[in-house]
């Protein structure tokens, strides 16, 4: 098997099933020395570990990585010998190319790029969601970017509305918008970037709803939908990045949800499954909701926000949560699916997902706060770890949340930054650009504002940053421009 994907470690949730022989990704990070080379055996190439840099725009690794290395990737899987199986975490147009180009007996286990845009295309949910029989945000309109007029919109919306682009991930195409001053300002952004498209690119604009984000996986198998346990996913807390959309963690501990709550979202995963796979769709997707709270700070009404239609970002630890539970990881059934294993009825996968057992798990991902580059001086590896007395204790090596023994452990790890690593891009530096990640049994979220991080892990993401020794250094030069 070899995973493609940003963070090597994501390769775990097929490697509960399948040996991953080989890693195309991104980052770096300690643990892939320490854990995925050292102790999995396999091989991986990383654009980060070739460039030794790390920047917050991955759009050279997507378009021109395979590209640039692909036929030493393909002669490395070569030597191997079997059938290769590519596992992608979301299909590109560059796999594409280049299983056509050099790997054409590979097996591709994901959809094209094409289908996957058919549905991540956001208004095209909002606009089948009455057939699908789903809730969306009340008064949630599509309209083209040329025809949007922010004096209609703030008396249509009032306190606050949001403007999604059609094709964005980790919610860099989600605008929040509070006045007429940041109306105009993503107005002449997306002019900008879409050019002579602005005119006939339809936006999808809702209402500002001030609860939580929650979210949940499933599966299209054998005829039916596998689904997940849901979480609360934590966007845009200003106290760790600065876009408003931007992922930050998910929180499966935190018990937010009442079950009728869950039974909606399990409900509708199901549809939203069943119409894409009525419309060819295979394997795993997820399902991001918005909310509302009462005055208890409660969930309340829950509503549809969009499909993925590929793996999530809670993919990669969430099958090590299920796993630590005893529970079959949502991943199998994204291998069964694309592997043709029909022997599983539609019956026992009721029966999972009507079964599924409470799971304590999150994550935290940790973000450079300043522009420029830097360099991590502080030598912190990846590793499982206690806070004690205003300090960090490395309690022993580690990389998964199932690794912990005890409540007050964590770990560290999904791209730790490495001895000689440069973080920020060389041109231009950068910021909130990924640095680790934080796992924990423990709830992340404010348990009074689920879409905050609480006191307790802002103050022990803030004592990871400052052991990472974080300081300003010289840029380097990306590998492509020193030969160019």
């Amino acid at each position: 098997l070899v995973y493609h994907g940003l963070g090597p470690i994501g390769a775990d949730m097929f490697r509960h099933f399948l040996p991953v022989s080989t890693i195309v990704g991104l980052y770096y990070g300690d643990e892939v020395a320490r854990h995925i080379e050292a102790e999995w055996g396999t091989r991986v190439f990383s654009f980060e570990r070739m460039n030794g840099v790390r920047m917050g725009d991955n759009g050279d690794f997507y378009l021109n990585f395979l590209r640039d290395h692909g036929d030493e990737i393909a002669a490395h899987v070569a030597s191997l010998g079997g059938k290769p199986c590519l596992a992608p975490f979301a299909p590109s147009a560059p796999i594409h190319e280049f299983i056509f180009s050099r790997a054409p007996h590979w097996r591709l286990l994901a959809h094209t790029k094409v289908m996957q845009d058919f549905f991540e295309f956001k208004a095209r949910l909002a606009q089948e969601a009455g057939r699908i029989g789903i809730p969306m945000p009340p008064e949630s309109i599509v309209l083209p970017f040329s025809a949007l007029d922010y004096r209609r919109l703030a008396d249509r919306f009032g306190d606050g509305f949001v403007i999604q682009t059609p094709l964005s991930q980790a919610g860099r195409g989600t605008e929040f918008v509070f006045s007429e001053e940041e109306f105009a300002r993503v107005i002449e952004e997306k002019r900008r970037l879409m050019g002579h498209a602005f005119a006939v690119t339809s936006a999808k604009i809702t209402p500002f709803l001030s609860g939580p984000s929650p979210n949940c996986t499933g599966c299209v198998v054998n005829g039916t939908v596998a689904v997940s346990q849901p979480d609360i996913q934590v966007v845009g807390d200003p106290y760790f990045v600065k876009l408003p959309g931007q992922y930050i963690g998910s929180d499966y501990t935190v018990e937010a949800f009442s079950e009728e709550q869950v039974r909606l979202m399990h409900d509708v995963v199901k549809r939203i499954g069943r119409w894409m796979g009525e419309n060819g769709y295979r394997g795993n997707f997820g399902v991001d909701f918005l909310s509302t709270v009462d005055g208890d700070n409660r969930v309340k009404e829950i509503c549809v926000s969009e499909v993925n239609a590929r793996m999530v970002g809670e993919s990669q630890y969430l099958a090590d949560f299920q796993a630590r539970e005893d529970s079959v990881p949502l991943t199998f059934f994204h291998l069964a699916e694309w592997f043709e294993i029909r022997e599983i009825s539609r019956a026992e996968i009721e029966g999972y997902n009507r079964a599924l057992p409470r799971i304590r798990g999150s994550a935290l991902t940790l973000y450079t706060r300043g522009k420029g580059t830097f360099a991590a001086r502080g030598g912190l590896t990846a590793g499982i770890y206690r806070a004690e007395d205003g300090k960090l204790s490395r309690v022993r090596d580690g990389c998964l949340l199932s690794q912990v023994k005890s409540d007050d452990e964590f770990v560290l790890s999904v791209g730790v930054p490495w001895e000689g690593l440069v973080i920020g891009h060389p041109r231009y530096g950068d910021e909130n650009i990924s640095l680790c990640y934080i796992l924990t049994r423990d709830s992340i979220v404010d348990p009074h504002n689920y879409r905050l991080v609480s006191a307790k892990w802002r103050g022990i993401a803030d004592l990871v940053v400052a052991s990472l020794g974080l300081a300003p250094c010289a840029p380097r030069e990306l590998l492509k421009e020193k030969k160019g």
